[in-house]
């Protein structure tokens, strides 16, 4: 396996994060650079490890983790996206930054969005690719579109206001629809 088709897995691995990045950056007030930092951390953290779980454990427990991971997610995404949705719409109470940036919930988002690493990381051990070299491109791809998406979400949320809260919580919700329909095969 060269390194473009390693830099593409660590790209696609890091939309599903992005996009969540993105929607978190819209709620205010604007996330310091210290909470975008431990974000992005927090999700390359959470990439490293599934992929490295699956790189590790093989198939063995593959089947089990292929038949749930979906629901997992979109159960998380869901959740979350029905939550920024419901206080959007509370125009005198808006979603809390403090809830939604909380290292609870950071840590359920950064499990939701990459799961997909495990099944990635097992793939990878079978197509022989570089561990080490794999993982590093991975998760700087991780990092970088996390603190990309916080970015361009704060970016959004100044411009936007509370109509950037709605279209994050239905992002995370589009999201979760897709891994769900990814996972069961309908797409």
């Amino acid at each position: 396996m060269n390194i473009l088709s390693i830099f593409l897995v660590g790209i696609g691995l890091s939309m599903d994060n992005f996009a969540v990045s993105l929607a978190a950056g819209t709620i205010k007030p604007t996330p310091k650079i210290f909470t975008i930092l431990q974000m992005s951390m927090l999700f390359a953290l959470a990439h490293f490890v599934m992929f490295s779980g699956g790189w590790l454990l093989g198939t063995g427990i593959g089947a089990w983790i292929r038949a749930i991971h979906p629901w997992i997610a979109f159960g998380i995404l869901c959740f979350i996206g029905l939550h920024m949705l419901k206080e959007a719409k509370e125009q005198h109470k808006p979603i809390s930054a403090q809830t939604l940036r909380s290292f609870k919930m950071c840590l359920l988002l950064a499990i939701a969005t990459s799961i997909d690493a495990w099944m990635v990381g097992m793939g990878m051990f079978f197509a022989q690719a570089p561990f080490w070299l794999t993982v590093e491109v991975m998760v700087g791809c991780v990092f970088i579109t996390s603190w990309a998406g916080f970015k361009i979400g704060t970016w959004m949320g100044h411009k936007l206001g509370t109509a950037a809260e709605i279209i994050g919580g239905l992002l995370l919700i589009l999201i979760g629809v897709k891994l769900l329909l990814e996972g069961l095969g309908i797409c």
